[in-house]
């Protein structure tokens, strides 16, 4: 006669049959007293053949005897283990099967008799995703750390073409330095050979003296020419940054575009004030100024006047030209494609208004690469009047001690 179940407890009994996680209770000797039916298909046994058989049969061979040791520890001060809380285990199917598993612990009390109430899940497909997605990253990994060294030699190659750009168009400056300052450098120089000439038959001593001050004069006069010169034309160092001072380099920029342009119509101005100093290569930032008064120059049809104002606004060193010619074409002072006009024209590599022979383009190209360089900006705009404003900012060497220093 079959014993009748009273329907709650068959209600219970199929919920935990029904579980998707193993279930299990195992008394305090290690013996399995419950097993449901998802434990039983786990590791490949019915479901008649678990209860009263030790835990350790789900077990490796060679864990069983560590297994026996931590269940008499665990019996000695049971605690609740939540599911994910252990550590991951490997169990073992009747068929020899392994696989992993990961345990969850409850201590429970019926009749006086202390059990565990286990829970199993076969953790094999997370096993699997987890070896996938470590897989993926250490693919990641590669592809962005062989990215990055495509990136850095890509900017290694960018600033060496860059500064060979940059050389480039201040060696065809100084071509344009030359012919300007040959005859500066004449001037002193025929004073040099008619002051040596009359040395040469001169008795008088204190006109003696007096010729050799004049040579000693005009030859200070012409090395210093060649030395500005040859500041300008050499290259600028490859590696650390140093506090420029912009006053300076404007100062040395007008003074080398008066001397090589020597163009007596136009009028070339500089208002400095007190301004800190910026991080960069001195020789580049007056590369930059020289550039821009150049076209400012060249843009200037008869008389006219070429404004330079260096001042500090905020933590930014500002430096604003301004001519007075007949401005720039509005279609080259945006880019017909970029509707939000982040780019003039006129900064385009190989871009250029000038008839041959003028030069290349490369100019503005330039000026705008060392000045973004430096965390700069560059904007250009035509004024109400008439002519072109270039305004050029850097960030100042340090904004927090920011000290002016005197034009």
């Amino acid at each position: 006669m079959t014993q009748a179940v009273d329907p709650q407890t068959e209600i219970y009994q199929l919920a935990l049959h029904a579980a998707p996680s193993g279930i299990m209770v195992v008394g305090g000797r290690g013996d399995i007293r419950f097993a449901n039916q998802t434990l039983a298909d786990m590791f490949g046994y019915r479901l008649e053949d678990l209860p009263g058989r030790p835990v350790e049969i789900l077990l490796p061979k060679e864990r069983r005897d560590a297994h026996r040791r931590h269940l008499e520890s665990y019996a000695q001060r049971p605690e609740l283990r939540p599911m994910g809380g252990g550590r991951d285990l490997e169990g073992i199917a009747k068929d020899g099967r392994r696989f992993p598993v990961e345990i969850g612990l409850r201590p429970a009390q019926t009749d006086g008799d202390p059990v565990v109430v286990v829970t199993v899940i076969d953790i094999t497909k997370r096993k699997a995703v987890e070896e996938r997605l470590r897989e993926h990253e250490e693919r990641l990994e590669e592809l962005v750390a062989e990215r990055t060294r495509e990136l850095r030699a890509a900017q290694q190659e960018k600033e060496r073409v860059l500064e060979h750009l940059i050389q480039s168009e201040k060696m065809t400056a100084v071509g344009t330095l030359v012919s300007g300052i040959g005859h500066e450098i004449n001037n002193p120089l025929y004073v040099v050979l008619a002051a040596a000439e009359a040395l040469a038959s001169e008795q008088d001593p204190a006109r003696c003296h007096t010729y050799g001050r004049e040579i000693f004069k005009q030859a200070k006069r012409i090395a210093e020419i060649v030395k500005n010169l040859s500041r300008y034309a050499q290259p600028g160092a490859r590696h650390d940054l140093q506090r420029v001072d912009v006053n300076a380099s404007v100062a040395g920029a007008v003074n080398l575009a008066r001397r090589a342009l020597r163009d007596d119509r136009i009028d070339i101005r500089t208002t400095t004030g007190a301004v800190p100093d910026i991080l960069a290569k001195s020789g580049e930032i007056q590369q930059v100024i020289f550039n821009i008064v150049r076209n400012a120059v060249q843009a200037i049809a008869g008389k006219g006047v070429v404004e330079i104002h260096a001042a500090q606004e905020g933590d930014w060193v500002t430096v604003r030209i301004q001519d007075s010619g007949t401005g720039i074409p509005e279609q080259h002072l945006k880019r017909i494609f970029d509707p939000l006009q982040h780019l003039k024209r006129i900064f385009d590599p190989f871009f250029t208004t000038k008839g041959p022979d003028q030069g290349e383009g490369l100019g503005l190209y330039i000026v705008r690469q060392i000045v973004t360089r430096y965390g700069g900006t560059i904007e250009v705009e035509n004024t109400a009047g008439s002519g072109a404003r270039f305004s050029i900012r850097f960030p100042i060497a340090d904004p927090k001690n920011a000290h002016g220093r005197q034009a």
